[in-house]
């Protein structure tokens, strides 16, 4: 919480991480269309309105998912950056955090953030919000001026397609194989292909 919070600012996080954290739970047992919003605020220990007071509409608490863990692996991907890397090696962490993701949320759930994510029914919000995107690009950018990549090479584009790419391909190979990892490395290397001024190995 911000420095100087009140004690009613605090206990309204606090419950809004319990509904967050009890919709979770319930989303992975019956699914985002089976869940029941009655188990929810009974494991939360609040009522109906509470919930619809935080979260609005079921979506709200995916959002809210998304948003939070998102956060947590640019935090993640951060560290990463700041250490000797490549832009390569900047693509296959970014699938290597986000299978970690699927695995911590489960497949089901996985899916369903990821429908929601590029639903065209979700609150519109702009790739520069998203902390992954913009760690990309920036990424895409360095190698760019570095001479790594074509001239023409838009950062801001190549960001987008490879992060709609990943989640594309983990959602119609929805189970872990070791063939999707084939699949996955092949998509890597053709990005990088499609960058680069010379053929990535």
């Amino acid at each position: 919480m911000p420095e100087g919070a009140s004690s009613r600012d605090v206990q309204r996080q606090r419950t809004r991480a319990r509904l967050l954290d009890a919709a979770i739970v319930e989303y992975q047992r019956a699914g985002f269309v089976g869940a029941d919003i009655n188990a929810i605020v009974e494991a939360a220990g609040v009522s109906r309105s509470t919930f619809y007071f935080h979260f609005p509409s079921r979506e709200h608490v995916l959002l809210e998912l998304i948003r939070r863990d998102e956060a947590q692996l640019a935090e993640e991907l951060s560290r990463f950056l700041d250490s000797r890397h490549t832009l390569p090696a900047v693509l296959n962490e970014i699938v290597v955090r986000v299978l970690a993701l699927e695995r911590q949320w489960g497949g089901g759930l996985f899916r369903d953030v990821i429908g929601l994510y590029f639903s065209s029914t979700r609150p519109p919000e702009e790739w520069g919000r998203h902390p992954i995107f913009v760690l990309l690009a920036a990424e895409i950018e360095r190698a760019r001026h570095r001479g790594e990549l074509h001239d023409d090479v838009d950062p801001y584009d190549s960001a987008a397609f490879f992060l709609v790419g990943v989640y594309a391909l983990l959602t119609s190979n929805r189970e872990p194989t070791p063939e999707r990892d084939l699949i996955l490395s092949k998509f890597v290397k053709s990005t990088l292909r499609s960058l680069e001024r010379t053929r990535s190995n």
